[in-house]
């Protein structure tokens, strides 16, 4: 069955990077065909690009034809997928280390390592003519031919190997306690300290090393993500300095990917999404345009310059699509719609998350410490005479009884404020996550909208937009309960449908 979905994005990836460097920016979709959620790893093999391998938490996805469709190969089974690396010497030949195990993927998979109870593997690099494992109690090699495994010297059972980056002189290693260079069995040496006090623990300080890229464009320049932002040193990794790029300054850089298609920026996956780093003019912007996940775990750019990105809520892709320059198409998608503020607010209306509930119950307690508390009770009286014993007290009839009570301390400091504090934190956080949503899902609406009236689609592609377009609304009523339906169809003056 021919796929028009993917030959139209194929076509329009073509087209639009042939316009660059224009003002551009990216429209992520979600590649269908791939049904698990969780996505941790892709590879594009660097000698056929038509070659991609996606993992999943528990699975292996194969693709022989650039995307437009994936396979699942092989399912894990009491282990979870690490990392996925290709031979840079054979087109069809690709090793894919899971917790446990580590794997050779030709036209068949064969188990060739197998961990030691202890140790979990993390990453795995082909180098010359030997294979190589980062566990998270050190280095081990073979060569490819004999596959006789080897611990490699040098490096403590502390050192947890993160990520393998072989370079023209040795492996570059991003490792728990910094950075080593590797050039053979008896020179291993560190080369960056991300702490110098090891006696505290670096990686209980929450600094680690997680990926090493060597620049695709200058062999001399080393780039490092680190849980404390990006690092680069522009002297194969001798002298290191941190990169100030705004938003990335402080987050946990998970994956770096370059494009040869732009030489001044660098692409950062963290688990607070997806950023473009500008080089020239050292700042960063986030890119989100069409993604469900914040989570991203890989990045992967293939030779033509088409974006993947292994998301905690799938698998994504993009090309690159020219900025809109015609301010009236985009008044004329603008027109019918209310304003994302509005929605908002009725967002937060009907989910009960606005600051003046908080407000209103502070007051609240303020003002109810000047009430006193209130018993009423109805009994039988009980009367002594005075300096009479116990036994000779006389019983009156019954009778009602009313008092009042004041708590002073109530008057300095309520201890129902301490619960309002916490629901107030809470009320926040759900605030802050309903509006995170209805931004996404709003501005998503507004593309595919601007999609179906820009383009002259094939029918199966556009029955395929119309659905997505109704599914995004549906999304909004049900935070708005659904004001935005009734809005659109007054904002247009049309009679709104009753729901079945």
């Amino acid at each position: 069955m021919i796929n028009l979905r993917s030959i139209c994005r194929k076509f329009l990836l073509l087209t639009c990077f042939s316009m660059l460097p224009h003002n551009s920016y990216a429209v992520f979709i979600n590649v269908e065909d791939i049904e698990d959620a969780y996505i941790k790893r892709i590879a594009i093999s660097p000698l056929d690009e038509s070659l991609i391998y996606v993992g999943s938490k528990n699975a292996l996805f194969k693709s022989i034809d650039s995307g437009k469709t994936f396979q699942k190969i092989y399912v894990f089974k009491d282990e979870e997928l690490s990392h996925i690396a290709f031979d840079p010497i054979s087109a069809n030949t690709a090793y894919v280390a899971a917790t446990r195990h580590l794997y050779k993927v030709t036209d068949k998979i064969d188990m060739i390592y197998r961990a030691a109870d202890e140790e979990t593997i993390l990453s795995v690099a082909k180098y010359k003519d030997g294979i190589y494992i980062g566990t998270t109690s050190g280095l081990y090699f073979s060569s490819e031919d004999i596959l006789k495994w080897q611990k490699i010297g040098g490096l403590t059972d502390a050192v947890s190997i993160n990520y393998l980056e072989p370079s023209q002189d040795g492996l570059y290693l991003a490792a728990n306690k910094g950075v080593y260079f590797f050039k053979n069995k008896d020179n291993i040496r560190r080369i960056f300290v991300l702490r110098d006090n090891e006696a505290e623990g670096e990686e209980e300080n929450g600094i680690v090393a997680n990926i090493i890229k060597v620049d695709i464009f200058d062999k001399n320049k080393i780039w490092l993500g680190a849980t404390n932002g990006i690092f680069l040193s522009s002297d194969k990794g001798e002298n290191w300095r941190k990169l100030y790029l705004g938003s990335l300054d402080s987050l946990n850089i998970i994956s770096l990917a370059q494009t040869k298609l732009e030489k001044d920026s660098i692409y950062a996956g963290t688990l607070k999404g997806f950023f473009k780093a500008n080089l020239k003019t050292n700042s960063s912007k986030q890119i989100f345009e069409g993604l469900y996940s914040d989570e991203i775990f890989w990045v992967a750019f293939s030779a033509s310059g088409e974006i993947y990105l292994a998301t905690s809520r799938g698998l994504f892709e993009t090309a690159y699509f020219n900025a809109p320059s015609n301010k009236r198409s985009i008044e004329e998608i603008l027109k019918g719609e209310p304003s994302i503020r509005e929605i908002q607010q009725a967002a937060i209306r009907y989910n009960e998350t606005s600051p003046d509930k908080i407000r209103q119950w502070r007051n609240a307690v303020k003002v109810r410490a000047l009430f006193p508390t209130l018993k009423l009770d109805y009994d039988k009286t009980i009367t002594t005479a005075l300096g009479a014993t116990y036994d000779r007290v006389q019983v009156g009839p019954r009778d009602w009884g009313v008092s009042f009570s004041w708590d002073i301390a109530d008057l300095v400091w309520n201890t129902r404020e301490t619960d309002i504090d916490t629901r107030s934190r809470l009320n926040t956080q759900l605030r802050l996550d309903i509006l995170d949503e209805i931004n996404r899902v709003y501005f998503e609406r507004l593309r595919v909208k601007k999609e179906i009236v820009s383009n002259n689609l094939p029918e199966e592609e556009l029955c395929q937009k119309d659905l997505r377009l109704q599914e995004l609304t549906a999304i909004i009523d049900g935070y708005t309960g659904g004001y935005f339906s009734k809005r659109v169809a007054e904002l247009n003056q049309e009679p709104c449908r009753k729901s079945q």
